[in-house]
């Protein structure tokens, strides 16, 4: 599609590093494959106009990233570039917030300030649209660093608007990075009806399940939350009858033909791999789905 594009608009351009996002001279769009494309605003009619909106994704970002990391993340996730000197070396585990505001009028660098004084060092920030975007931590994300709660109440009081944060899971696998992006920000779509202001990955997989997902986007499910124990078959099961057994350990023992206590230190060893504690409501209900999902693979 591109290149017939390039055809009919010889003026067309590419977002790449050194090309400044200018919104006044150009209308910007996202092709299906990602890439972030500029039209002359001179030389559309407003019947082209119409048509692009039809066939490509309009991009209102409110502003180009303006750091090296920001810029990587763009290739990453738009381009699917992997630089090999920073990917290799430099970028651990990472997770994707995605942001709501209510207001459009946000003033993007106040709000780009803001985030860097209230996450960690290093994070990035891109925008999607005039009022959503994706926060990427890198690193240290734990709840004991940064309270999302908190980060709600400050941005609120200082920009006087609603915002809402949808928080993604831990990604161990950067080349996985544009497919979970892409996944994060459906997720956002599908919950944001529900009434919350922070809402975690592990508390939407039951609103996740009331919508006709892929069986590709159950598997993602599956592999974001199962990724370090997928492969210990014993393990899942024994948590799978656990559950099953109203978390009682002494019936799922009885069940299993095992020891009390060798079920418990099962079960424990299920909570320490995947961080999800299976004692508590929302992390039994989000795990016992994705086991009931694997049943039919």
């Amino acid at each position: 599609m591109l290149e017939q594009l390039k055809t009919m608009f010889p003026d067309l351009i590419t977002i790449t590093d050194d090309t400044t996002m200018d919104t006044v001279t150009y209308k910007w769009y996202v092709t299906s494959s990602n890439e972030i494309i500029g039209f002359p605003r001179n030389e559309l009619t407003k019947r082209e106009s119409d048509l692009l909106e039809i066939l490509l994704t309009p991009y209102k970002a409110n502003q180009h990233p303006t750091t090296d990391r920001e810029k990587m993340w763009m290739d990453i996730l738009f381009h699917k570039e992997f630089p090999k000197d920073q990917i290799e070396e430099k970028l651990s585990d990472f997770n994707f917030v995605y942001f709501s505001l209510s207001d459009e009028s946000i003033d993007a660098e106040a709000f780009r300030e803001a985030i860097h004084g209230l996450f960690p060092p290093g994070t990035s920030i891109l925008w999607e649209n005039n009022h959503e975007g994706i926060i990427i931590q890198e690193g240290n994300h734990s709840e004991d660093f940064i309270s999302y709660s908190e980060v709600i109440e400050v941005l609120t009081t200082d920009f006087y608007m609603n915002i809402k944060l949808f928080v993604g899971p831990i990604i161990n696998n950067q080349k996985k990075a544009p497919e979970f992006y892409h996944w994060i920000k459906k997720c956002y779509h599908l919950t944001k009806r529900h009434n919350y202001d922070v809402l975690h990955y592990i508390e939407a997989i039951p609103y996740l399940f009331l919508h006709d997902i892929t069986d590709e986007e159950q598997n993602m499910i599956s592999d974001s939350l199962l990724s370090d124990v997928k492969e210990d078959e014993e393990l899942l099961k024994t948590v799978r009858v656990f559950l099953e057994s109203n978390s009682n350990t002494t019936l799922a023992a009885k069940k299993m033909y095992m020891h009390r206590n060798s079920l418990q230190y099962r079960v424990d060893k299920f909570i320490e791999k995947t961080g999800i504690d299976v004692k508590q409501f929302e992390g039994a209900i989000a795990i016992y789905l994705c086991l009931i999902m694997r049943t039919k693979w």
